[in-house]
């Protein structure tokens, strides 16, 4: 199979497609893959205590690997720790905190279920208050989030880049805002990775999550968190077991002092040295230079859209955006859509909710269409997409 080449890259996308549906998962570097191919014909070993040589070099493997994550967002001392999923990693990170009955989560409409379902789950457990930011409070983000936020303590939850409408929000500030204010603040940046750089070494979000198959673009169950110094030391890991132990009792057991305390199981050493790979592989094209070519998609894209009949960007005048564009129909439902480009012209698109009940319920729409691009998405491939579609709706 001939895969399609980008930036001196091949991507595990084939010719003649056109992927426009990264936010929910990446194409990776065809090194990628071959990096965990490697991994089981010359190691296939599992990281966990044991003396065989085997095991050691698992862990090296996966020690290796995590230093990579470290280097990738020019970070020393706070903790890389890996998890199959983000809502597996946020679900910990929530009910590992103290007083979760007296803390308050605030996180917005426009967040998907993999971030709202989990501060559901802690509101119904502990009786945690949760409140949301509407999509109005998006234009004066900083001073809506300062009036919701009444007590040290109180957990704010949300993502980098919506997905929903790809809503870049400014996450330098709001990490000031909460280290004023002596809140919690815990930050996705599932879309945000790969598409522009992130440097944690000068400003870090409490608790930093990230799904690994998405804009990282490494394979599925390599989701991780960062943690900051002082947010590790509070949190007590709901999910313990296996590596995560180093001693027990009949009523007791002692956890390791390293990262590894949050990676209960037999962890995907060789999808996290994948995904090691891929963010060298955007690390060496240059984040920059990938957000030049990927901003120019996005104008190219949100231009002509707005100019094709029957079509609504959800868009709000005055806010940033990133590579995610989403939009309603009035002439198909939004898979009806999906499914034509494709049968025509080989496009994959997201369609439907969108994974965010709550931001559609503020919608006349019942779904929508949504495209998000990456590094190997050409403008090619983005005039291809807006002619077939214009000859859609016009027909």
């Amino acid at each position: 199979m001939a895969f399609i080449n980008s930036f001196g890259h091949e991507f595990t996308l084939p010719e003649g497609k056109i992927y426009l549906d990264s936010a929910t998962m990446g194409k990776m570097p065809v090194s990628s893959l071959d990096k965990m191919i490697s991994y089981f014909r010359e190691v296939n070993g599992a990281a966990v205590r044991s003396v065989s040589q085997e095991v050691s070099v698992a862990l090296k493997v996966l020690e290796s690997s995590r230093k990579d994550v470290m280097d990738f967002f020019n970070i020393k001392e706070s903790h890389v720790s890996f998890f199959p999923t983000r809502e597996i990693a946020l679900t910990n990170a929530l009910f590992s905190l103290e007083n979760m009955k007296e803390r308050k989560i605030i996180s917005s409409i426009l967040e998907e279920h993999s971030m709202l379902a989990p501060a559901i789950r802690t509101h119904s457990t502990f009786g945690t208050e949760l409140d949301y930011l509407s999509i109005d409070d998006e234009h004066d983000l900083i001073p809506s989030l300062q009036e919701k936020i009444n007590n040290v303590g109180d957990i704010v939850l949300l993502s980098s880049l919506t997905v929903t409408n790809g809503v870049k929000r400014n996450w330098e500030e709001i990490n000031k805002l909460c280290k004023e204010t002596g809140s919690i603040f815990i930050l996705d940046i599932s879309q945000t990775i790969g598409h522009q750089e992130i440097d944690l070494s000068k400003a870090s979000p409490d608790l930093v999550l990230s799904s690994g198959c998405m804009g990282a673009l490494g394979p599925q169950g390599t989701a991780f968190q960062i943690a900051s110094p002082e947010m590790y030391e509070k949190m007590d890991p709901l999910l313990v077991g296996n590596g995560s132990v180093i001693a027990l009792e009949e009523n007791l057991y002692i956890l390791e002092k390293s990262d590894s305390r949050f990676e209960p199981g037999i962890i995907n050493v060789p999808g996290i040295t994948a995904l090691a790979n891929s963010l060298k592989v955007l690390a060496d094209i240059g984040l920059e230079k990938i957000a030049k070519h990927e901003k120019k998609l996005e104008e190219t894209l949100r231009s002509e859209l707005r100019n094709i009949p029957s079509i609504t960007l959800m868009e709000t005048e005055g806010l940033d955006t990133g590579s995610i564009i989403s939009f309603g129909c009035d002439k198909f439902e939004a898979h009806d859509v999906a499914i034509i480009l494709e049968d025509m012209r080989n496009i994959v698109l997201r369609s439907g909710a969108l994974c965010s009940h709550l931001f559609m319920y503020e919608l006349e729409y019942n779904d929508l269409v949504r495209i998000s691009t990456h590094l190997y998405n050409t403008e090619e491939e983005i005039a291809i997409f807006l002619e077939t579609l214009g000859k859609v709706m016009s027909s």
